[in-house]
């Protein structure tokens, strides 16, 4: 599976837009851009949940780098992988630093 995806992009004066009804046709797009997809977490495939309150899943215990790295690999950055464990990101930076 491809990692990217083509989105067509038009750009519309103020009156097309106030003119727009959905499914109008646009006529061929201004510009074709190749983006990268978003990648939305299978919580199937995460570690053990140890503590589901609060916001999102928090996993407690101190990480380490293998954790880590799977998590890379499934497409988190530090900001989600952080979020995730239940620390701040400078705590992930210093595992990271100490790794």
């Amino acid at each position: 599976m491809s990692r990217y995806t083509t989105v067509k992009v038009w750009q519309l004066t103020p009156e097309q837009i106030a003119n727009y009804k959905p499914g109008m046709d646009l006529g061929e797009p201004d510009r074709i851009e190749k983006v990268k997809l978003v990648v939305f977490p299978d919580f199937d495939l995460l570690p053990e949940q140890k503590n589901g309150r609060g916001r999102g899943i928090r996993i407690k215990g101190r990480m380490t780098s293998r954790d880590y790295e799977m998590q890379r690999r499934r497409g988190l950055n530090d900001v989600q992988i952080a979020d995730l464990y239940g620390i701040k990101l400078d705590t992930l930076q210093l595992y990271k630093y100490t790794w």
